[in-house]
C-alpha cells in the first residue's frame, strides 16, 4: 500500500505506515521517495491516496501538521461537507475507510514555495481533472 492511515492512541502521537521508498507516479512510473514525513510535521506537501479507485487522487499542501490536516479531511467526509475531497469519499460507494495520505515534502524556508511544490506534485502525480480531483487555476 502507498497511501497511509494516520492512527493516534493519544492524542499528539501517532503512527504512519508508508512505504517511503517508492512512490507510484501516473503512468505507472516509480520513483525514489526521498522525504521522510511523519503526522508532526508541517508546511508539507501531500497526496491522497483512494483504495477503492488505486490512485492519487488528490495533492494539497499546508502549513498545519499532516495530522491536523487529516483529521480535517477525516472531518469534512463524516460530516458530508461540500468539499471535493471529501465528497469523493462519501459518494460512488467510497467511504471514509479508502481514505489514506501520504506525506510528500516537508518544505522549508518561505510560505511562497508550497504552492509552487504543490503544483509540481499534481503534475507527476496526474491528480489534475480528468484524472483526479485537483483543478487547475
Amino acid at each position: 500500500m502507498f497511501g497511509t492511515k494516520l492512527n493516534s492512541d493519544v492524542i499528539g502521537v501517532c503512527t504512519i505506515s508508508l512505504d517511503r521508498r517508492r512512490l507510484v507516479r501516473g503512468r505507472g512510473r516509480q520513483e525514489v521517495h526521498r522525504y521522510e514525513q511523519c503526522c508532526k510535521s508541517s508546511n508539507v506537501v501531500y497526496a491522497v491516496f483512494c483504495e477503492r479507485c488505486r490512485a492519487y487522487v488528490y495533492v494539497g499542501e499546508t502549513g498545519d501538521t499532516l495530522f491536523q490536516r487529516h483529521l480535517l479531511n477525516m472531518s469534512r467526509i463524516r460530516t458530508r461537507h461540500a468539499d471535493p475531497v471529501a465528497a469523493h469519499f462519501y459518494t460512488d460507494v467510497h467511504s471514509v475507510a479508502d481514505f489514506r495520505v501520504m506525506g510528500l515534502e516537508k518544505l522549508h524556508g518561505s510560505e511562497d514555495f508550497r504552492p509552487k511544490m504543490e503544483h509540481l506534485w499534481k503534475w507527476k502525480l496526474l491528480t489534475y481533472r480528468p484524472y483526479g480531483i485537483n483543478t487547475q487555476e
